[in-house]
C-alpha cells in the first residue's frame, strides 16, 4: 500500500503536536528554589517535629462486673507419718544388707510404700535404710538415694548389718585334657 504525501505529511504534524504537548508538561510556573531554601525549610519542619507534643495515654479505669470467683477446693489435710515411710523414686533395688555386695532379693516400686524401721550408716554409700513392706514384698535394705523419706529419721533406730556374703569360692585349677581316646560306638 503506498501512502499519499497528504497522509505523510499528517503523521510528521501529529508527531510534532505530541512532542510538543510533552515537553510542556514538565515545566512548572513555580520559581526554582535554592539550596539554601530547602535547607531553611527543613530545619523548620525538624524544629516544628522537636517541639511538637506527644499526646499522652490516659487509662480508663475499668470497672469491676458482680461476679463471684468459682469455688475453690477445701485442701485436705495429709497427717505427718508417726513412723517414717519411704517410696522410690525409681525402681529400686531391695538388698538382703546395706550395700551393693549383698543380694538383690526383690523389688521396690514406684507408686509402692513401706515402713522404715531401721537405718545403716555405710561409710562409702551413705544411709540405708531398713524397710517394712506394706503389702507385697520381702522386707530388705534400700539405699537413701533411691527412695524419698516422709518422717522424722531421727526417731529411726540404728541396725547392725548381716554379715557381708562371701564370693563362692572359685577353682584353683582348670580341668586338663586328658591322652585317652573316647570311646567309640560300634554300629
Amino acid at each position: 500500500m503506498r501512502f499519499s504525501k497528504v497522509t505523510f505529511l499528517i503523521l510528521v504534524i501529529m508527531a510534532l503536536v505530541i512532542s510538543s504537548c510533552s515537553s510542556s508538561e514538565g515545566q512548572s510556573d513555580e520559581p526554582t528554589r535554592s539550596s539554601e531554601d530547602v535547607l531553611r525549610t527543613a530545619e523548620a519542619i525538624a524544629e516544628k517535629t522537636r517541639q511538637a507534643v506527644t499526646p499522652t495515654h490516659t487509662n480508663t479505669p475499668i470497672t469491676p462486673t458482680a461476679t463471684s470467683p468459682p469455688p475453690t477446693e477445701t485442701p485436705v489435710l495429709t497427717a505427718t507419718p508417726t513412723v517414717p515411710i519411704v517410696s522410690p523414686v525409681y525402681n529400686a533395688n531391695v538388698r538382703s544388707g546395706p550395700d551393693e555386695a549383698y543380694p538383690i532379693i526383690d523389688f521396690f516400686l514406684e507408686g509402692q510404700e513401706a515402713e522404715v524401721i531401721g537405718r545403716y550408716d555405710h561409710p562409702q554409700m551413705g544411709t540405708w535404710w531398713f524397710i517394712k513392706r506394706i503389702g507385697q514384698g520381702l522386707n530388705g535394705w534400700v539405699w537413701n538415694g533411691a527412695v524419698i523419706l516422709s518422717g522424722n529419721p531421727a526417731e529411726i533406730p540404728y541396725f547392725e548389718p548381716p554379715p557381708t556374703p562371701t564370693e563362692t569360692s572359685l577353682p584353683t585349677s582348670l580341668p586338663q585334657p586328658t591322652d585317652t581316646p573316647a570311646e567309640t560306638a560300634t554300629p
